[in-house]
C-alpha cells in the first residue's frame, strides 16, 4: 500500500521560540487551554464511528533545562475531558465522554540577534491519545450488557522544525513551523458478554505531515513571565486494507486546535 503525506502536530513550539535571550537554569510552566478536536473515518467500514466532535477545557504542564545561553531541553505534558458528539456507522448520533493526553520532549537551539530577534531550531518526540467512550445504551433482558464500541487513537513518532521570535509590545511573538514522522494506532473494543470484551487493532501506514504555531510571551521580571499561544494540527492516517475488522483500506482524519494561557517561573 502506498504511503499518504498527512499533516502532524507539535505542542509548544511557539513559546520556546518566543522566549528570546536565554541564560542557563530551569524554567517551569503550568497553564489552562480550550480544545477543539473533530475526528472523521472513511470510508465508514473501517470504524465503528464515522465521525466525532468535541470542545473541552485542559491543562498543561512543562519543564524547560535551560543548559545554556542558547541550548535547551524540554518536558510538556497536557491532558483534558469533555463530552464529544458522535456518529455511528449506521448514522445513529449520540453523545458520550472523551479523554485527551499529550507527552513531549524536545531538545533546541535559540539564536538572537542583536535586534532581539530570535531563531529556534528543535527535534523530538511528541506522543498522544484521544479516548472515546462508549455511548450510552439501554440495558434490557434481550441485551444485558452495553454492545456499543469505545475508541482509543494512539500516535507517537519523530518530530523536528523551526521558529521566530520577533519583539513587540514590550514582548515577543512567536512562529513556528515544524515537520513529523508519526505513527498511528486505532483500536476498538466492544463487550462480547457482562465479563469479556474483545478488542480489535488497526495500525496505520506511517505519516510525514507539518504544524504550525503562533504565540506571545511577556516577562514581568527576567524570571517571572506568561504565554498566549495557538496551535493547528491536522492528521490524516491511512488504513492497508485487510486488516482485521476493515473491508478496504480507509482514512481517519483528525483535528486538534488548541489556545492555551501559561505562566512560567524560572530558576
Amino acid at each position: 500500500m502506498k504511503k499518504k503525506i498527512a499533516l502532524a502536530c507539535l505542542c509548544g513550539a511557539a513559546i520556546l521560540a518566543s522566549q528570546g535571550a536565554m541564560a542557563s537554569g530551569i524554567k517551569v510552566r503550568g497553564g489552562a487551554t480550550n480544545n477543539d478536536y473533530t475526528l472523521d473515518v472513511t470510508p465508514a467500514t473501517g470504524s465503528a464511528y464515522t465521525y466525532a466532535k468535541s470542545s473541552f477545557s485542559g491543562k498543561n504542564l512543562g519543564l524547560t533545562w535551560l543548559m545554556d545561553d542558547s541550548t535547551y531541553l524540554d518536558f510538556a505534558l497536557s491532558n483534558g475531558s469533555g463530552n464529544w458528539d458522535g456518529t455511528y456507522t449506521n448514522g445513529t448520533g449520540f453523545s458520550s465522554t472523551m479523554t485527551r493526553d499529550d507527552s513531549a520532549i524536545i531538545l533546541g537551539s535559540t539564536s538572537v540577534t542583536s535586534g532581539g530577534s530570535a531563531t529556534n531550531l528543535y527535534f523530538g518526540w511528541k506522543t498522544g491519545e484521544t479516548k472515546l467512550d462508549r455511548a450510552p445504551q439501554t440495558i434490557t433482558l434481550a441485551n444485558p450488557y452495553n454492545t456499543n464500541s469505545s475508541l482509543s487513537f494512539k500516535t507517537s513518532g519523530l518530530v523536528f522544525g523551526g521558529g521566530l521570535g520577533i519583539p513587540a509590545g514590550g514582548g515577543t511573538v512567536g512562529l513556528s513551523l515544524g515537520m513529523g514522522i508519526m505513527s498511528g494506532q486505532y483500536d476498538t473494543t466492544r463487550n462480547t458478554s457482562t465479563t469479556t470484551a474483545t478488542t480489535t487493532p488497526n495500525k496505520a501506514d506511517m505519516a510525514f505531515g507539518f504544524s504550525y504555531g503562533i504565540g506571545y510571551t511577556y516577562s514581568f521580571t527576567p524570571n517571572f513571565g506568561v504565554s498566549v499561544d495557538y496551535k493547528g494540527n491536522i492528521y490524516n492516517y491511512t488504513f492497508n486494507v485487510g486488516q482485521t475488522g476493515t473491508n478496504g483500506e480507509w482514512s481517519l482524519n483528525e483535528k486538534f486546535n488548541t489556545t492555551g494561557v501559561s505562566a512560567y517561573l524560572k530558576f
